[in-house]
């Protein structure tokens, strides 16, 4: 064997190997579609790639999704400090290029007008939350407890300490000047009037049930105020009796009343003849029963006895009790009593002589009350009064939250309040940021974009389904795009196999040769 012959044996083994893989490579993609002959498959048609498009979407999509960007490895990139500062320099360029332009807060989220769905859905949502925060129980429970504490509060400072406080803030002397107008601003106000009126309605109602005495619930001195009263007016009265027995009228009236008597039996007609006949008869019985009677109440003894039956009479009802007086009335009439009683007495509070009564007595017990506190002046008064007006502004605030007023100014409020910050220039807001609220490594920015990473990411990971979304994909690209993408990823490494085919022919040839003139 000559060296032509080696040279060809080793360039033909070359070829071979080269064409060999450059096939086999080029069955990895080719064709892209299946072929038949004579209704028979062409075997290896489609390519392998094309063929198995199906199973590589799958992997591919396993091999990111299941290993790639597992949601730990995703986790860990976005909390790199590089990742944390790209971020950081993000917001503050934004942040810097907004101060720059001047724009306001409702132009950087593209809406300067206030017009579009986002900000009347922004309104809706956050006024929606102030309604159903304040409409909700907790709140109102909320709002009674800090009622009751600072009714609390206040009945136990000074009457001097409270004037001092009214007077540091501009409103004291305003208090002592002018006290009538706390009552009457308080009873405009349509609650107050029915929880004063429902108040005393069922105070008044619990007293008609009382089985207690009317002396009971009457001080001394009014009870001896009354026995006084009976002293001083019987001479008063008796005389008043007199007078009328010998006025024309009185007699005129007794003078009817026996002639009526003597007119309707026989036997009084018959005694009224006996009149007639004595001539005048009838006017001369008034006249002696009139003298009879003042007579009676000229005689100090029966004046005496008058007066004392005046003050049995008085005792006897000091002794009764209220449910024994107000006996006439049932469960219903005794309510509706009550609820006339209390509407008539919150009407009387209105009245500007009530007020200016009031007024006087207030700046009395003010003056000659400055180092009491409230507690103890109302306790003075009725030691029950403390707790009941403590309960009174628990309810009071309760039922101011329950009405339907609070909950459209709460509404009206929020949705003006957001209109405004909406024209606010950006700047404004961002002025109230504290320093370093963007920029520090752990800046308030910087913690909350941690938290979102480490609570939020692995929920939206989970939600995308990246291996699902990779491999829908990679089955929507036809065969040309996936050939494209291998080819973009193993272009170099198929060229250097291809090549490597070839070398290997190459080789093979070498051996070829050796072998055979080894052998010869």
């Amino acid at each position: 064997m000559n060296w032509q012959q080696m040279v060809l044996s080793v360039l033909a083994g070359a070829v071979i190997g080269y064409i060999t893989n450059w096939i086999a490579i080029r069955m990895l993609f080719r064709p892209l579609y299946e072929k038949r002959l004579l209704g028979l498959r062409v075997p290896f048609t489609p390519g392998v790639i094309p063929r198995g498009k199906g199973r590589l979407a799958g992997a591919i999509g396993e091999a990111v999704g299941g290993m790639l960007l597992t949601e730990e490895k995703v986790v860990r990139h976005l909390l790199q400090p590089g990742v944390e500062e790209q971020m950081r320099c993000y917001l503050a360029d934004g942040v810097t290029k907004a101060r720059e332009r001047g724009i306001g807060v409702g132009e950087a989220f593209g809406d300067p007008g206030g017009e579009s769905q986002f900000f009347l859905k922004l309104t809706e949502l956050f006024s929606g939350l102030a309604v159903k925060l304040v409409r909700g129980d907790a709140s109102r429970r909320v709002a009674g407890q800090l009622a009751r504490e600072v009714a609390d509060y206040l009945l136990d400072r000074t009457v001097a300490d409270t004037i001092d406080a009214l007077n540091a803030a501009g409103s004291g002397d305003a208090l002592l000047d002018a006290p009538e107008q706390l009552p009457a601003v308080l009873l405009q106000q349509p609650a107050v009037q029915q929880e004063l009126q429902r108040r005393l309605s069922a105070a008044i109602e619990n007293f008609l049930n009382s089985s207690r005495t009317v002396g009971y619930y009457l001080p001394g001195a009014v009870q001896e105020g009354m026995h006084q009263f009976v002293e001083d007016q019987a001479p008063r009265i008796i005389a008043a009796i007199e007078q009328y027995v010998n006025s024309p009228g009185a007699r005129q009236a007794i003078k009817g009343r026996i002639e009526e008597f003597f007119e309707s039996t026989t036997i009084k007609r018959f005694v009224n003849g006996l009149f007639q006949l004595m001539g005048n008869g009838s006017d001369m019985l008034v006249q002696r029963l009139a003298v009879e009677i003042t007579r009676f109440f000229a005689d100090e003894k029966n004046r005496a006895e008058i007066v004392n039956r005046l003050h049995l009479l008085v005792d006897e009802t000091l002794e009764k009790s209220i449910s024994d007086i107000a006996a006439g009335l049932d469960d219903a009439g005794k309510r509706e009593k009550a609820a006339e009683i209390a509407a008539r007495a919150v009407d009387k509070l209105r009245d500007p002589a009530v007020a200016a009564a009031l007024t006087g007595a207030a700046g009395e017990l003010i003056d000659g009350n400055r180092g009491r506190t409230w507690r103890e002046l109302l306790d003075r008064a009725n030691p029950d009064w403390p707790a009941q007006l403590a309960v009174f502004g628990e309810r009071l605030v309760e039922n101011l939250w329950e009405r339907d007023a609070l909950a459209q100014g709460v509404d009206a409020l929020v949705r003006r309040e957001i209109a405004a910050v909406w024209q606010l220039p950006l700047s404004r807001v961002l002025d109230l940021l504290p320093d370093g609220f963007i920029t520090d490594s752990d800046g308030t920015v910087t913690r909350l974009y941690r938290y979102l990473v480490r609570k939020q990411v692995p929920g939206l990971l989970r939600f995308i389904d990246i291996r699902g979304m990779v491999r829908q994909r990679v089955e929507e690209l036809d065969e040309l795009q996936v050939e494209e993408m291998l080819l973009g990823i193993m272009r170099r490494e198929l060229v250097a196999i291809t090549w490597l085919g070839g070398l290997l022919g190459a080789v093979l040839g070498v051996v070829t040769v050796a072998m055979q003139y080894i052998m010869k």
